[in-house]
């Protein structure tokens, strides 16, 4: 049987935050990273911006989930606990903005982690 797999943007610092941890925990899926050389987006249905800009989770099944959806599905088979909370009828629609919002500014957001983090680095 095909493990489920995640599809996530591998220059993204913040996305790579939560991928380590997921790595670090040992779960039972398998890391695509969409800005690989050989990486090719028809296999998420998709071009190649749309895969970097969103995250993707292809399960078991080979079906394909994308944004809020796909982390929603990567934190059910990661044992995250409060996934249910997360798909909540009157939560999983502020779930879904604060996911867009998040994929619209990542690349400020992820420069901007970057920057403090290597000034934290040279203040030490």
């Amino acid at each position: 049987m095909t493990r489920a797999r995640v599809f996530h943007d591998g220059g993204c610092p913040l996305c790579n935050l939560e991928i380590n941890a997921l790595k670090a925990k040992g779960v039972q899926f398998d890391f695509v990273d969409v800005t690989a050389q050989d990486f090719d987006a028809t296999i998420l249905h998709t071009d190649q911006a749309t895969a970097e800009y969103w995250l993707h989770w292809v399960d078991a099944e080979g079906r394909v989930y994308q944004g809020y959806e796909a982390n929603l599905q990567m934190w059910r088979a990661a044992g995250y606990r409060f996934v249910g909370f997360a798909e909540h009828p009157w939560v999983a629609p502020v779930g879904r903005l604060v996911y867009v919002a998040f994929a619209k500014f990542r690349g400020p957001l992820g420069r901007a982690y970057n920057f403090v983090g290597n000034l934290l680095a040279k203040a030490k």
